[in-house]
């Protein structure tokens, strides 16, 4: 048998082994690739539609707390109208305001006799554009949330109790 043969036989099957494993490896960051880029724009999804309802779950369940004989309303605090939740700790009334001030959706909790507060004495809930809520009757509020990335949600909140006078 001729030796020069043998090995060109031998480096061609090895040839061919790289070859196939460069493939193999090819394929497989191929795959990693696109599959990271699938993930990435999953995950921007959900966190986009988890905002989208962090904001609006937030307040609808902030009403639905603190519906109690009139003691939800909308109020204009800062310039602008702000969610009002009122309630009795140790006989001391307290409201709660829900409202946008610099760029987020804030919550402050104070005593119904304080005249002076400031917007950012709040704690930040969600980073939001806006927030507009007014009252339409006397038992439906209309609340737009705009949402950093320009979704808007709109939302009617129907009150269930009834104001007692």
């Amino acid at each position: 048998m001729d030796n020069s043969n043998f090995k060109t036989k031998h480096i061609i099957d090895s040839v061919f082994v790289i070859c196939l494993m460069l493939l193999f490896v090819l394929s497989a960051l191929s795959v990693i690739a696109i599959g990271a880029t699938i993930y990435k724009k999953n995950v921007s999804g959900m966190t986009s539609n988890n905002s989208h309802r962090v904001a609006s779950s937030y307040v609808t369940e902030k009403v639905r707390q603190a519906d109690n004989n009139g003691q939800v309303y909308v109020k204009e605090i800062f310039g602008e109208n702000a969610l009002v939740l009122t309630s009795e700790v140790g006989g001391s009334l307290y409201n709660t305001y829900i409202y946008d001030y610099d760029g987020y959706l804030m919550e402050l909790f104070a005593r119904d006799d304080l005249t002076t507060f400031y917007p950012q004495s709040g704690q930040k809930i969600l980073e939001i554009s806006s927030f507009d809520i007014e009252q339409v009757s006397d038992n439906l509020m209309n609340v737009t949330i705009v949402l950093k990335d320009g979704t808007k949600d709109f939302l009617y909140i129907a009150k269930r109790s009834k104001e007692q006078g």
